[in-house]
């Protein structure tokens, strides 16, 4: 009867640990991020990266114009640049626009 206990409560606990392990490993929050200003017409996001881009678009407006926050899974490395994946360019955490 022991036994069957002791196996019960070490199941229990490799399925919290295991449950606990996938958790943190989707979680977005920890995830590095990256800014990338936008073009001059505000439409295209350039491979320019800034790590706050509070002075060069210092608004948080319904436009993002400017600059626009995407995570490290939304990029990828060409040619040694990190650039935003065609298919994640809609898909920005946050954003910035430019001074009116």
């Amino acid at each position: 009867m022991k036994k069957y206990a002791f196996l019960i409560v070490a199941a229990i606990i490799v399925v919290a640990a295991s449950a606990f392990v996938i958790a943190n490993q989707s979680n977005p929050e920890s995830e590095t991020s990256y800014w990338f200003l936008m073009d001059e017409s505000g439409e295209i996001v350039t491979t320019d990266q800034v790590s706050d881009p509070a002075s060069l678009c210092p608004n948080k407006l319904s436009e993002p114009d400017c600059a626009r926050l995407y995570s490290e899974s939304q990029t990828e490395i060409i040619n040694g640049v990190r650039s935003v994946k065609s298919s994640e360019v809609d898909n920005f955490s946050d954003h910035r626009s430019k001074n009116n």
